[in-house]
C-alpha cells in the first residue's frame, strides 16, 4: 500500500505541473489525517502543499498556514530543508501581498538554506538556493523600484546557472537560465541596453534547450512565454518569432486551473500584435 506522505507528495507535484488547486488540497487533506505521530515526516509536505494550494488558489491563508508551520520547523530543527521551505511560503505570501519585508526574509531564509547545504556539501541544493535568491530579489527589486537589485540578482543566477552546468545538472541549469532571462529582460528594459536583452533572449533559448522532452506543457508555455517577452523587447526582426512562440505557448495552456495564464497570455499577444 502507498505510503500516504508519498501519495501527498505525488499529488502536490502534479497539482504545481497541472495548476490544480484541488489536486493541492486533497494533497493538504490527507497530510492532516496522518497520525500526529508521524508529525515531523509530515511538516515540510504539508508545508508545500499548503503553499501550493495558496500559490493555485490564490488563497493568502493557506499560505499564510505555510508561513506558520515553516517558521515552527525553523526554531524546531534550524535544518536547510526547513529553511528552504520557509523561503518558498514567505516568498508566494510577499509576492502575492505586495510586503516587501517578506520578500526580505525570504531572502535571508534562503541564504541560511544555502548555507546549510554547502556545508553537508549538497551542492545542486545549494545552488537551487542561490537561484532562489535570485528570483526573490528580482521581485523585491520591482516592488522596491530598485534597480541595483535587479543586478545583484542577474549576478547570483549567472552564477547559479553556470556552476548547475559544471555540475551536469541540466534540468536546474535550464531553470537557472528561465530566471535569468526573466531578470536580464527587466534590467535590458530599464536600461535601454539591448546587449542585455540579446543576453536575456539567449538565456531563455537556452531554458527551452534544456526542458525534458516531453516536457509538462505549462512548464514549456512559461518558457515560451519569457523568450518571447525577451525577443518582444529586442524588437525589430526579433517579433515574429516572439509571436509564433506566444501562440504556441498559449496552444498549450487548455486545462482548467489553467484560465490565469490564458488570459494573461492572451494579453501579451495582443498588446505584441497590435505593436506591429
Amino acid at each position: 500500500m502507498e505510503d500516504p506522505i508519498a501519495r501527498a507528495e505525488a499529488l502536490r507535484l502534479r497539482a504545481e505541473a497541472e495548476a490544480d488547486a484541488a489536486l493541492a488540497a486533497e494533497a493538504v487533506a490527507i497530510l492532516r489525517e496522518i497520525p500526529r505521530a508521524r508529525e515531523a515526516e509530515i511538516a515540510l509536505p504539508l508545508i508545500a502543499a499548503l503553499r501550493a494550494v495558496g500559490a493555485l488558489a490564490d488563497d493568502l491563508d493557506a499560505l499564510d498556514s505555510a508561513v506558520v508551520l515553516a517558521r515552527d520547523a525553523v526554531r524546531r530543527t534550524a535544518a536547510p530543508r526547513a529553511f528552504a521551505a520557509l523561503g518558498a511560503a514567505l516568498t508566494v505570501l510577499g509576492e502575492r501581498a505586495g510586503d516587501p519585508d517578506m520578500l526580505a526574509e525570504a531572502l535571508g531564509a534562503y541564504e541560511a538554506a544555502g548555507t546549510g547545504f554547502e556545508t553537508t556539501g549538497a551542492a545542486v541544493d545549494a545552488g537551487r538556493m542561490a537561484r532562489n535568491r535570485g528570483a526573490v530579489l528580482t521581485l523585491l527589486a520591482g516592488a522596491l523600484d530598485d534597480r541595483s537589485l535587479l543586478i545583484e540578482a542577474a549576478s547570483l543566477l549567472r552564477d547559479a546557472r553556470a556552476a548547475f552546468l559544471r555540475l551536469a545538472a541540466v534540468a536546474e541549469a535550464g531553470l537557472a537560465a528561465e530566471n535569468l532571462c526573466h531578470t536580464l529582460r527587466l534590467l535590458g528594459e530599464r536600461n535601454g541596453d539591448p546587449a542585455l536583452l540579446a543576453e536575456a533572449a539567449a538565456a531563455g533559448r537556452a531554458a527551452l534547450a534544456a526542458l525534458a522532452d516531453p516536457a509538462p506543457p505549462r512548464a514549456r508555455a512559461m518558457a515560451e512565454t519569457n523568450l518571447a517577452n525577451a525577443l518582444l523587447a529586442l524588437g525589430g526582426p526579433h517579433r515574429t518569432e516572439a509571436l509564433s512562440l506566444y501562440r504556441a505557448a498559449l496552444a498549450r495552456l487548455d486545462g482548467p486551473g489553467l484560465a490565469g495564464q490564458r488570459a494573461s497570455l492572451r494579453h501579451n499577444l495582443w498588446r505584441a500584435e497590435r505593436a506591429g
